[in-house]
């Protein structure tokens, strides 16, 4: 039998601190990155509604699974292994949310191209809001991206309404 080696104080502090306190802060950092940028381009609510309705219905289904996923632990585990230490596994969160965000943002501007040249600011807040949502602990095992859908659809009356993501690569269904 072997001995498994305690943990010292610092490795327990270091873990907690990235594991709890760090990881916040750098969402405190990306929400104040949103919100400065959505204030630089002055986004409206209603450019804000918009954006958000115009998400086609299968991105956001795969919005919410890869949410759960992360939220589990299980593409952390799959990915990672257990036992990795707590850097890997932010780094690996926050570089496929990054990615997650480009997917997005190419979804929602409906063109072949990712032109950021092209993109309106509202459509970036939006795939940066979602993305932050997939990055936050816990909320991959509640449906509310869907929920804020659904209510984002009414107010916008339908008009940006989309099930497929084939029909924004066509030009909108």
């Amino acid at each position: 039998m072997t001995d498994k080696k305690e943990k010292g104080l610092g490795e327990k502090a270091s873990g907690w601190f990235l594991e709890k306190l760090g990881f916040r802060l750098i969402i405190t950092g990306i929400m104040a990155l949103i919100a400065w940028y959505a204030q630089k381009n002055s986004v409206t609510i209603a450019q804000f509604n918009a954006a958000y309705a115009s998400i086609p219905l299968s991105a956001l289904i795969l919005g919410m699974v890869f949410d759960y996923g992360l939220d589990t632990g299980k593409l952390y585990n799959k990915m990672l292994g257990r036992g990795k230490n707590p850097i890997q596994k932010l780094t690996f969160a926050i570089g496929a949310v990054f990615i997650f965000f480009l997917a997005f943002t190419w979804a929602l501007a409906g063109t072949i191209t990712l032109n950021f040249a092209t993109i309106t600011p509202a459509t970036l807040i939006v795939s940066a809001f979602v993305a932050l949502v997939v990055l936050l602990p816990r909320t991959g095992t509640s449906e509310w991206l869907l929920w804020l859908w659904i209510a984002e659809t009414i107010v916008t009356g339908g008009a940006h309404l989309t099930i497929l993501l084939i029909g924004v690569l066509l030009g909108g269904v």
